[in-house]
C-alpha cells in the first residue's frame, strides 16, 4: 500500500498556464475536420484520409494537365486493384498485407515526389504515403505498385531497406496500365461543373497489342541500353527521356513475364532482394539458366530491342559518342544538401570523390554495378577505348578487392590491420591518370567557320 500523498491547494487567484507546445496525440483530440473523411478498404489493409469532394488547384500552368481528382472512397478501392492484378500477374492469389496509410492533400502539387514511408515493427511494416488530391493516373498507379512490390519483399522484418530497382517498379506500372479491359484508377471526374462518380480506364491500347504504344514510342527514338536502365542517370529521368524510360521497363517487364514460369521467376526475384546487396545478384541467381553473367542479359536486351523495333544495338559507337557515353558512365547520381533545412539536391560525383568519401558498404556496392556497366560496354565501344575500359574496370575490381580483405581481417596477437589511406590514394591516382589519357581522345570543340572576304567591287 502507497503511502498517502498530500496535495497542496493553489492560491487564490492563480490561473492554469496555456501549454507552449501542443500534445504529440492532438489529431486524435480534435474532432474530424469539415469535409474529411477516413475510408477503409474491405480488405481492412489500405486506409485512407482526405477531402471528400476535392478540387482542381487551377493556374495558368496547370491548365492542361493530365490529371484526375481522387478522393478517400475512391482511392481505396484504386489501391486495391492494382494489389489485386499485380499479385495476378505474378500468379499469386489474394493475399493479406501490411497496413497502408494514405492522406490525399489538396494544396500538394501533382508535380511533388511521392515517396513511400516505410515504418518497421516487431512483427512487421506500416506504410505511409503522402498524394496529392489531383494526380497524374500513372503517377498514383505507380506509387501504389511501389508499395505493393514494399509488402511482398518484406514478409519478414529486416534489419536493412530492400531497394526496388526503378524499372522493376516502372515497369510493372505501365504493364498494368497496358492491361485490356482492367479498371484500376477509380477516378471522380467533373462534368457540367457537378462532380459525378464514374470509372474511367487510363489506358489507350489495342485489345491484343498491349506492346503498342512501347512500339510506337520507340521506333523514332533510341531505346535504352540495359545499364542505363540498371542504373539511370538523373537526365534519364527528365522530360521525353523519362517516356523513353517507361517504355523501356515496360517492354522489360513484359518479356522477363513471357518466359517460362515468367510470373513465379519474377516473384522468386523480388523475394530474394533483401538477401542480396544489390538485385543483379537477385536476377542471376533465378535467371540464371538464361543468362550467365551481365553481359549476356545486355546481348539479350539488344536482341529484343532488334525484334520489336529494328534499331540495330549492336552498331558500336562513333569514338565521340563512345568518350561522351565513357564520361557518363563513370559519373555516379549524388544528393547534396548545402544546409541541413535545406531539400537535397541532385548532383553526379566521381569515382575519386566517392571513395574518398563514401562509406565502403554503400561504395562496394555501386562500384560492383560500375564494373557491370563497364562490362558490358566494351559490346559497343571501338576499338580506340577498350584499352581504357579495361584498365578501368581492373583499377575498381583491385581496389575494392583489397578494401574487402582490410574490412573482413580481423587481427591476432601481434598482427595490425592494414591502413586504408594508401590503398584509396593509390586508386585515386590511378582514376586520375586513366581521365588525363582519356582526354586526348575528346573531340575538340567545333570553331565557327569565318566567312571568306568579300572581293572589292569595282
Amino acid at each position: 500500500m502507497l503511502p498517502p500523498r498530500t496535495v497542496q491547494p493553489k492560491p487564490a487567484g492563480q490561473e492554469e498556464v496555456e501549454p507552449k507546445r501542443l500534445p504529440a496525440d492532438i489529431n486524435r483530440l480534435l474532432q474530424p475536420r469539415a469535409g474529411y473523411k477516413t475510408s477503409s478498404s474491405r480488405s481492412g489493409q489500405f486506409v485512407a484520409y482526405g477531402p471528400m469532394s476535392p478540387k482542381r488547384r487551377g493556374g495558368i500552368l496547370d491548365a492542361n494537365a493530365n490529371t484526375i481528382l481522387i478522393a478517400p472512397d475512391y482511392v481505396i478501392v484504386t489501391a486495391e486493384r492494382v494489389r489485386h492484378a499485380m499479385l495476378g500477374r505474378l500468379g499469386l492469389p489474394p493475399l493479406p498485407g501490411s497496413r497502408v496509410k494514405l492522406r490525399l492533400e489538396p494544396t500538394m502539387s501533382y508535380k511533388a515526389t511521392v515517396p513511400v514511408v516505410t515504418e518497421r515493427h516487431l512483427n512487421g511494416y506500416t506504410y505511409g504515403l503522402t498524394l496529392p488530391s489531383e494526380i497524374e493516373a500513372d503517377k498514383l498507379v505507380r506509387a501504389l505498385v511501389q508499395v505493393a512490390l514494399l509488402d511482398l519483399v518484406n514478409q519478414k522484418p529486416q534489419l536493412r531497406d530492400t531497394e526496388i530497382p526503378l524499372w522493376l517498379t516502372v515497369g510493372f506500372t505501365q504493364v498494368l496500365l497496358a492491361q485490356p479491359d482492367l479498371v484500376l484508377v477509380l477516378s471522380r471526374p467533373e462534368q457540367g461543373g457537378r462532380e459525378m462518380a464514374m470509372e474511367e480506364v487510363v489506358k489507350n491500347v489495342r485489345r491484343h497489342d498491349t506492346l503498342a504504344g512501347v512500339r510506337a514510342r520507340l521506333r523514332g527514338r533510341r531505346a535504352f541500353d540495359f545499364s542505363e536502365m540498371a542504373m539511370p542517370s538523373p537526365a534519364h529521368l527528365r522530360g521525353e527521356n523519362w517516356r523513353d524510360f517507361q517504355a523501356c521497363s515496360h517492354l522489360l517487364v513484359d518479356r522477363l513475364l513471357a518466359v517460362p514460369a515468367g510470373g513465379a521467376r519474377l516473384q522468386n526475384m523480388i523475394r530474394q532482394l533483401p538477401y542480396n546487396l544489390n538485385w543483379q545478384t537477385s536476377f542471376l541467381k533465378v535467371y540464371g539458366d538464361f543468362f550467365a553473367d551481365m553481359l549476356v542479359v545486355e546481348k539479350w536486351w539488344a536482341v529484343t530491342i532488334v525484334q520489336l523495333t529494328g534499331q540495330n544495338q549492336y552498331q558500336n559507337w562513333t569514338l565521340s559518342e563512345a568518350v561522351e557515353k565513357l564520361e557518363n558512365l563513370l559519373k555516379l547520381p549524388a544528393e547534396v544538401r548545402l544546409n541541413d533545412t535545406d531539400s537535397p539536391l541532385e548532383a553526379e560525383v566521381t569515382l575519386q570523390q566517392a571513395i574518398r568519401g563514401w562509406d565502403f558498404a554503400v561504395q562496394k556496392q555501386t562500384l560492383e554495378q560500375k564494373i557491370n556497366q563497364l562490362l558490358i560496354a566494351r559490346v559497343k565501344m571501338p576499338r580506340q577505348l577498350l584499352p581504357f575500359v579495361n584498365e578501368y574496370g581492373r583499377i575498381l575490381q583491385s581496389y575494392v578487392a583489397t578494401r574487402q580483405r582490410i574490412e573482413s581481417f580481423k587481427p591476432r596477437r601481434g598482427q595490425v590491420r592494414s591502413r586504408v589511406a594508401p590503398v584509396i590514394d593509390e586508386a585515386v591516382r590511378q582514376l586520375d591518370s586513366v581521365d588525363r589519357r582519356l582526354v586526348l581522345f575528346k573531340p575538340e570543340p567545333r570553331s565557327p567557320q569565318q566567312a571568306p572576304a568579300a572581293l572589292p567591287r569595282n
